[in-house]
């Protein structure tokens, strides 16, 4: 195609060819897409996967009418060819089916078996928090109880103003029950019930 006045032509166009050399001076070449003007027949696979197709293009010489008979024939011969292919397709889609769902299997066992191991070390994490918060609630338990047996032995009037103080103080520390830990806590299979056997990949 050439660009003259605003237009892209033809190269081979009677205007190009009859243009004057000072007329093409600021005028360029370049490729592109255009109709040709002439009839084309394509028959194709719909199939996805099948890559078979053939073309018929009617030229200035050979019109619409006479290249029937020879696509008719040609579609007759090609339909054996194109089944077979069309089968092979059929046999190869089933097999990357099957492939896939077994690697989604694969995927799902690996990914039960992480989200087990997971939620094992989370639970044996939140039973280490809960040990180590029990040592200090038995701590403040023993420092209570030996509190209240110390207060026995101390007169009436210093044992009500500190039995006042520790009740505030119980109140400031809150709940101390160590069993309260542990009813928090969860164990593995409640974080996490495994879909599969011990033996996943």
């Amino acid at each position: 195609m050439r660009y003259l006045n605003g237009d892209y032509l033809r190269e081979d166009s009677r205007l190009i060819r009859s243009a004057k050399p000072w007329q093409l001076t600021h005028s360029w070449t370049t490729e592109q897409d255009i109709p040709c003007g002439r009839f084309r027949l394509i028959a194709y696979s719909p199939k996805k996967g099948v890559n078979w197709s053939v073309s018929w293009q009617e030229t200035e010489h050979d019109k619409l009418g006479t290249l029937i008979p020879n696509i008719v024939e040609s579609l007759k011969a090609a339909k054996d060819n194109v089944r077979r292919v069309m089968d092979a397709e059929d046999v190869a889609a089933a097999k990357r089916k099957k492939e896939r769902e077994e690697e989604w299997a694969r995927y799902e066992r690996r990914e039960d078996a992480r989200k087990t191991a997971q939620a094992l070390a989370d639970s044996r994490q939140q039973l280490a928090e809960i040990i180590e918060r029990w040592g200090k609630a038995m701590t403040v338990e023993r420092f209570f109880t030996d509190a209240v047996e110390r207060l026995n032995c101390t007169n009436e009037e210093r044992r009500q103003r500190l039995e006042e103080r520790l009740t505030l103080a119980k109140e400031v520390m809150g709940n101390v029950d160590p069993l309260v830990f542990l009813e928090s806590w969860l164990a593995p299979e409640q974080r996490h019930r495994p879909r599969f056997g011990s033996d996943a990949p």
